[in-house]
């Protein structure tokens, strides 16, 4: 039909330039950006004001009476525990605040004016995919670049430079999760007010529930083995293992396993899930699990994903629209 793109070239454009669109709508707009970042600037405002000392006298009640600390090695090593849960929560609160663009689209029936133009409904609902993975990589590697320059500017940055790639490479990982997972639910939602309260929801748990403000092992069993369902809580465990590993090794020379085993344990870079101890690897196949999980289940329902602005399917042309 004349005015349809013929070529997959003019799909690809297409698709480039709503993502294009999206990426400015979103950061344009200060007040989104901030409160989807609300949940980790908490999460270091509590570390500053409350919980600092708290952990650091948790760490220090593994060492025995009369054994010399490292100096720095505490407080390098809660901080990086600290910076875990920041860059934890946020691949979370970023990706749900993202999908604003979404349902804000389908409030205003701005979601029309894509399908009644010649493109794929595919291509419309992987952009928003595709905007809301970027939007969410770029924003929180600013913010681990920013806890980098904070763990140096305090001398506690004990990570060799593989662990601090691994880091970034764990953002994507992470945002990947946390992209299929809330655009899927995002989807669900008609209006803009009913996903903010969702969201806001959502931020004030999850930094309980991946352990950003207290230890998992700090919360009833019951509580730990629900977390441990969640990616989100493999996503900072991997963070803690990379950012917390060296100032561990520090912290621990010299003294038996069992120290470097407890308070590994105490601080979740080791999780208990269901009575199996899961480790790094675990956690990144945990993840890569849901990521399959949620990709097939974000294509059995990608077809409807815009329903609730327009009926119909496959590629929607402007002809086709007034004819109804």
């Amino acid at each position: 039909m004349k005015g349809i793109p013929q070529s997959a070239a003019d799909e690809v454009f297409a698709f480039s330039q709503l993502v294009k669109r999206h990426c400015k709508v979103f950061l344009k707009d200060r007040m989104a950006v901030f409160f989807s970042l609300l949940a980790p600037i908490i999460v270091f405002l509590l570390y500053v004001l409350f919980l600092g000392d708290l952990q650091e006298d948790t760490v220090l009640s593994f060492f025995p009476e009369g054994v010399p600390v490292p100096e720095g090695a505490v407080s390098a090593f809660v901080d990086s525990w600290m910076i875990s849960g920041v860059l934890g929560t946020a691949c979370f609160t970023v990706s749900f605040s993202a999908n604003s663009i979404m349902v804000q689209d389908k409030c205003r029936g701005q979601i029309r004016d894509c399908l009644v133009s010649p493109v794929k409904r595919g291509t419309v609902t992987l952009a928003y995919f595709a905007f809301n993975f970027l939007v969410t990589v770029i924003v929180v590697t600013l913010v681990c670049l920013l806890c980098f320059v904070y763990l140096a500017a305090t001398d506690g940055f004990m990570m060799t430079a593989a662990s601090a790639f691994g880091v970034l490479g764990n953002v994507a990982y992470s945002a990947l999760s946390s992209t299929l997972f809330s655009v899927l639910v995002c989807s669900l939602f008609r209006t803009e007010g009913a996903l903010s309260g969702f969201v806001g929801i959502v931020s004030a748990a999850i930094g309980f529930l991946i352990g950003a403000y207290m230890p998992l092992s700090a919360f009833p069993e019951g509580v730990q083995y629900f977390a441990a369902l969640l990616p989100g809580t493999h996503s900072a465990g991997i963070f803690r293992n990379l950012l917390m590993s060296g100032a561990l090794d520090s912290l621990t020379a010299g003294l038996p396993e069992e120290a470097y085993t407890g308070i590994s344990e105490a601080f979740s870079m080791r999780l208990d899930m269901f009575g199996a101890e899961v480790g790094a690897d675990m956690m990144a196949v945990y993840i890569a699990c849901s990521v399959v999980v949620f990709a097939v289940l974000n294509v059995m329902v990608g077809s409807k994903l815009l329903d609730l602005s327009s009926g119909g399917g496959g590629k929607v042309s402007f002809k086709k629209k007034t004819e109804k």
